[in-house]
């Protein structure tokens, strides 16, 4: 009977997945499982089956009106860690914990007992009931060097749940709540490493149908304390690493071991091809007078005696990786530590149990790695040192060629061995590989490192929107440039911290950094760089003659210098902030000269922003033809670069245009692509443009769309949107209050860009010819080619 439904069971499985996705009808599903001689309730039966088929796979059966779907489900995310080939006992422990549902599993126990070994075992037997991801983090709470924040573990999680990294909120809060959102109606597992009490709760998967792994050295609710192993799977365990001898001498070998699984596989792999009696006798005599890591003589004294077997060359290296502050390190890095290949010896350690080989990274168990730190002597730490240039060399020249725009404000000694990177691409696969070491350097190196890796990385942790990282590195970089006594080391910190301020929103703390920075500016390049930096934030203040005032002093500076590059940087945002202001024919000129450099510099990206900027101009002034074709070019040269916020931007400008000249249908397409660009790069200004094309495109729905843009433009601090989706809904919902509000506002802060148009709704909602001539006096100054012409249209219908 048995073989009989599970032949059943495969039979509906396979019609269901001849047509993925597809409604199957119930009448089709009945043949295909039971042929002709269907059961005499066959939908009963049918539903029967189908339910035992919904437990036994990860695809979602899903019933619509006359059949059933099978909604196929894509393999989840994996960061597990390998499993052990040669995990032995636990059994008692790993059936107990297979029994919890949902909800948290803590495993807890003294270090070196075998807690993550236990986890990960766990983790990969439950892999296909958690069949939407598996997600692992080690956050270091018990290891040399920074420990993982709650924040930097939420943006991995983030990004391994399909999240781009410039979609990552800034603030904790609202990673948890994208966090949470992406695992509702999912089955996810979680492991969290070696972790503090204080950190677990923000990290846990608080979702039905989740389930997380804790392992902790301190106690937890619910936890499972491990004990050492077994005297059966500690012998077990030698036996399965080919450790010879007798069984006398095995036992041995595990009560000196103190039955401690990191004890027993080094001194597993130290006697595995050699002679137990000798490894004995010495680990003997070692127990007797030892230093103690956390009360555990055991440890230390394998470690001791692994230690004291290696060549003195291995040794060194042995000694080295226990000075980097990352969790693991690559082979290029490991030479710089070394002042040579030290492949060789990374071999035999590998081989003596001391480091494991993870692809082409190396890695060392927290205890050992303390271990191997405390026995550095102080010429070692010269080659930490050698290992905290390469990495400012390293990741000068990857960001120069990923992030063409940086530029740096220290001026630290670039002159050394240097990976060469063939590319862009190259240069950004290695800065993504050796991201968390990079921001592990900056937080623990000494000055002058710390201050100039953080100048160096500040464009790079900008444009990915790392806002922890940034932070956390800027910070670290101030600290040890204050206590070095290094200006020019807080100017660049300071210039981050600003510009971390501004990407979270934070205006006037962005503007405070900012003022600290120029007092710090020993260079007439950072003077102009901070000036330009304070514009732009002047700028989205609504601010813009104070945006103007800095952006002038930028191209001022820039020209002293001949910096052509920067030059064209502050002819465009000069251009903006006179466009802010309605004096669109400079911001036409400007912009344009801004173009032609860029075109001259082959600044694509730069090349890419004047032609959308132009575009906005010529809107503006009314020269539709051009506006749209500027447009175009401005789009069609974004998609070739990874900027999505700028490409969601320049898709919002076409939507306008197409609005304006009555092209719903394009206007509508447009429109629709930067709303999805602009979510996938969580970036809300582009959605509220696109929100104010919308409102034209869509008269109907004109006070919804404007209202929406008007909500999320308050919300987040953006002035100019806020001012032009107002007076889109004064006009839809015929608001005095609201329009007056917009006046005062533009009176305000001189962002006379939309004057004309708020006047113009003001007359259309009370019917004032003289506002209409007013309306109609600010175009003309402005030269609004669109609004003169709909203002002398107000007017002969007021005043025939």
């Amino acid at each position: 009977m048995a073989t009989e439904t599970s032949g059943r069971l495969r039979a509906l499985q396979r019609a269901l997945a001849a047509r993925p996705n597809e409604p199957v009808l119930f009448a089709d599903l009945i043949r295909e499982v039971w042929g002709e001689a269907p059961p005499a309730a066959p939908l009963p039966a049918l539903r029967t089956l189908v339910k035992r088929l919904r437990q036994s796979i990860p695809d979602e059966i899903v019933t619509d009106v006359s059949g059933y779907r099978l909604k196929v489900r894509t393999p989840g995310p994996c960061q597990l860690p390998a499993d052990l080939p040669d995990f032995v006992g636990r059994e008692h422990e790993l059936e107990r914990l297979e029994r919890t549902g949902e909800g948290v599993v803590s495993i807890t126990g003294a270090p070196g007992v075998g807690k993550t070994a236990l986890a990960v075992r766990l983790a990969h037997r439950l892999r296909e009931k958690y069949f939407d991801g598996q997600l692992y983090v080690n956050l270091r709470a018990f290891a040399p060097g920074p420990p993982v924040t709650v924040e930097q573990a939420l943006s991995g999680f983030l990004r391994a749940l399909g999240v781009s990294q410039v979609s990552i909120p800034a603030t904790l809060d609202a990673q948890r709540e994208l966090y949470l959102a992406k695992l509702e109606g999912k089955r996810v597992l979680v492991v969290l490493d070696n972790a503090a009490e204080d950190l677990i709760e923000s990290l846990l998967p608080t979702r039905p149908g989740c389930l997380a792994i804790v392992t902790s050295r301190h106690d937890l609710p619910g936890q499972l304390r491990l004990d050492v192993l077994s005297d059966t799977a500690a012998h077990d365990l030698l036996l399965t690493m080919r450790v010879g001898g007798t069984a006398e001498e095995r036992a041995e070998l595990v009560r000196l071991c103190a039955h401690l699984p990191l004890a027993l596989r080094i001194a597993g792999a130290n006697v595995a091809h050699g002679h137990i009696e000798d490894y004995l006798t010495e680990l003997r005599g070692d127990r007797l007078d030892v230093l103690e890591i956390d009360g555990d003589t055991a440890v230390r004294s394998t470690f001791d005696l692994s230690y004291r077997a290696l060549p003195a060359g291995t040794r060194r290296v042995f000694r080295l990786l226990g000075l980097p502050p990352g969790a693991d390190i690559g082979l290029d890095a490991a030479a710089a530590l070394a002042g040579r290949d030290p492949e060789r010896e990374l071999d035999e350690l590998v081989r003596a149990g001391l480091v494991d080989q993870v692809g082409a990274r190396y890695q060392m168990h927290d205890l050992i790695k303390l271990y191997a730190a405390a026995t550095a002597d102080e010429a070692d730490q010269a080659g930490l040192l050698r290992m905290h240039g390469w990495y400012l060399r390293a990741a000068f020249a990857a960001v120069s060629l990923s992030t063409p725009e940086n530029g740096l404000l220290t001026t630290p000694d670039l002159d050394g061995p240097t990976p060469e990177f063939a590319g862009r691409d190259e240069a950004a696969a290695w800065l993504e590989e050796e991201h968390a070491n990079l921001i592990a350097v900056a937080l623990t190196a000494p000055s002058p490192y710390a201050q100039q890796l953080a100048d160096a990385m500040r464009v790079y942790l900008h444009v990915g929107r790392y806002e922890t990282d940034k932070a956390l590195v800027f910070h670290a970089g101030l600290r040890a440039a204050r206590a070095a006594g290094d200006r020019a080391g807080q100017c660049a910190a300071l210039l981050g911290l600003g510009m971390s301020g501004w990407s979270r929103g934070e205006y006037r703390d962005a503007l405070e950094r900012y003022a600290e920075a120029l007092e710090c500016a020993g260079t007439t390049s950072a003077t102009a760089l901070i000036k330009n930096a304070a514009g732009i934030v002047h700028l989205e203040l609504g601010e813009t003659r104070q945006a103007g005032d800095c952006f002038a002093e930028s191209l001022r500076l820039r020209r002293d210098l001949g910096d052509e590059r920067g030059i064209a940087g502050a002819l465009m945002n000069l251009g903006l902030s006179f466009g802010a202001r309605g004096e669109l024919r400079q911001a036409a000129e400007h912009i344009q000269e801004c173009r032609v450099i860029a075109a001259r510099l082959g600044l694509h990206f730069q090349l890419a922003l004047a032609l959308d900027n132009l575009s906005v101009a010529y809107f503006e002034l009314g020269e539709l033809d051009l506006a749209l074709a500027t447009s175009i070019e401005s789009v069609r040269l974004h998609r070739d670069n990874t900027q999505q916020r700028a490409l969601a931007n320049a898709l919002a400008s076409l939507a306008r245009i197409h609005a304006e000249r009555g092209e719903t249908a394009d206007g509508l397409a447009a429109a629709q692509e930067c709303f999805e660009v602009a979510e996938e790069a969580s970036h809300p200004k582009a959605r509220i443009d696109a929100l104010v094309a919308l409102a034209v495109l869509e008269p109907d729905k004109a006070a919804e769309h404007a209202g929406a843009a008007v909500e999320l433009g308050r919300k987040i601090g953006y002035g100019p949107g806020v001012i032009t989706a107002s007076i889109l809904l004064a006009h839809a919902t015929s608001s005095l209050e609201l329009i007056d509000e917009v006046l005062g506002t533009i009176e305000e802060t001189d962002s006379f860009m939309d004057h004309s148009r708020a006047l113009l709704a003001r007359a259309r909602i009370t019917g004032s010819v003289a506002l209409a001539r007013e309306a109609l006096a600010a175009a003309e100054h402005r030269e609004q080619a669109k609004v003169v012409s709909d203002a002398q249209e107000l007017l002969a219908t007021l005043a025939p």
